[in-house]
């Protein structure tokens, strides 16, 4: 058995995105805080969620394979339809490669973008506060932010203007040619209304207004740019040329005649014949994507040596849980073996308490430590065999004679190798 490969494989991932199923039915599939604690209770294992404009993906682990089948059932009931059918299921390398590839960028919307980064972040964060997971999906969210960062430092990829605020913009002014002068209203103040003012003040946009719920927040990122603002008022986007929404919005908006409107929001917001979608910005980052695709196959290179470390990572969780459940078994043993000498010595002081606790844990020390340290030594030098060969031994109480002199003979061939290559 190897053990790398073993942990790898109780990953897995439920995955509903752009590509998948679209953007507008995608909509449909989102999970509220609530729904996601209750979803837990479902799964014997770890958890994480991340969500975003173009994607719902729950990410697992847990021995036990058939328990993705129960989550896939609460979704269904979550949503009062069948939307089980519609996920794509992910295990072991393949779910470990595909958060890899997300974190990356190369399978956004618009390829390369940062944001998500953060977002699966935020998802590590939720997944620790909720209580939802733990040590093993501590582990693959940290690899995946590893992986996305040097893709992002070691080729160009995020090089020039990426994220789908970036997409909009470029959208709008294949519309119009040039949007300097036109009369633009962003709705929504948050991370993507604020790209999208800091990208259009680039743009050398000047006549833009932000409307937001929270006025001061709209009045603070006006102000930054030298835009005006309002309160979100629908009534008031009569007269402009473009309206960017990024807003969450329970019921559906007409939209102005005469403008164009590019809705961000998932759901969308608004609905008329002069409505555009994510779905409608596809078709520009399938272009951006061709432009990138020297950059996507430099990336692909960079995941397939994160999955390596990854692996190298499964290994280090092994050796801190035998450690941690071994040493616990030796702690447990040596307690009671100095409350047995107390005893037997019919003195219960605390210096002499205090002279044996000292004494057996400096033994234990002495004993155990070599054996640690080979042990670390095997996990950074992907030592399988012998790492097997401990856990089996420590764990289980005991080792076949095959195993043994299998894992012996590897040894002295590799002493003779070494041998050979000095004398050489």
């Amino acid at each position: 058995m190897n053990i790398a490969n073993d942990i790898m494989d109780s990953y897995s991932a439920i995955v509903y995105t752009h590509k998948t199923v679209g953007v507008d039915k995608l909509a449909s599939h989102y999970l509220g805080w609530n729904e996601i604690k209750e979803l837990s209770k479902y799964y014997d294992g770890e958890m994480a969620v991340l969500q975003t404009c173009n994607r719902i993906e729950i990410y697992l682990f847990s021995r036990d394979r058939s328990s993705v089948s129960e989550i896939l059932h609460y979704l269904n009931e979550v949503h009062n339809k069948v939307i089980s059918t519609d996920a794509t299921i992910l295990r072991g390398r393949d779910a470990v490669k595909h958060l890899f590839e997300v974190a990356s960028g190369i399978d956004s919307l618009s390829v390369g973008e940062y944001e998500i980064l953060k977002q699966i972040k935020d998802a590590m964060r939720d997944s620790m506060k909720l209580g939802i997971g733990s040590r093993y999906m501590r582990a693959l969210l940290e690899r995946s932010l590893k992986v996305g960062r040097r893709v992002r430092l070691e080729t160009a990829i995020s090089r020039g203007k990426v994220g789908v605020y970036s997409l909009a913009v470029e959208f709008a002014k294949s519309r119009f040619g040039d949007i300097v002068n036109k009369r633009i209203a962003i709705l929504g103040a948050g991370e993507i209304g604020g790209k999208l003012a800091l990208i259009l003040h680039n743009e050398g946009a000047t006549d833009v207004t932000i409307f937001n719920r929270t006025f001061e927040r709209g009045r603070n990122l006006a102000i930054k740019y030298g835009y005006s603002y309002f309160p979100l008022d629908f009534s008031r986007l009569h007269n402009y040329d473009i309206i960017f929404s990024a807003i969450f919005y329970p019921d559906k908006v007409k939209a102005p005649e005469g403008t164009v409107v590019i809705d961000l929001g998932s759901p969308p917001v608004f609905e008329g014949p002069n409505v555009y979608t994510l779905k409608d910005l596809e078709e520009l980052s399938r272009a951006k994507l061709e432009e990138r695709q020297k950059e996507v196959e430099k990336a692909q290179s960079i995941i397939e040596e994160g999955l390596e470390d990854f692996r190298k990572d499964c290994l280090k969780l092994v050796y801190d849980d035998f450690v941690s459940s071994f040493m616990s078994r030796v702690e447990e043993t040596r307690k009671e073996e100095v409350e047995r000498a107390l005893r037997v010595l019919g003195d219960n002081s605390q210096e002499t308490r205090d002279v044996l606790d000292a004494m057996t844990r400096s033994m234990i020390k002495k004993i155990f430590s070599p054996m640690f340290q080979n042990m670390r030594r095997a996990v950074e030098n992907n030592e399988i065999n012998y790492i097997n060969l401990a856990t089996s031994l420590f764990t289980h109480g005991g080792i076949s004679q095959d195993k043994t002199e299998k894992v012996k003979a590897e040894q002295e061939y590799k002493g003779r190798s070494s041998g050979d290559e000095a004398e050489s």
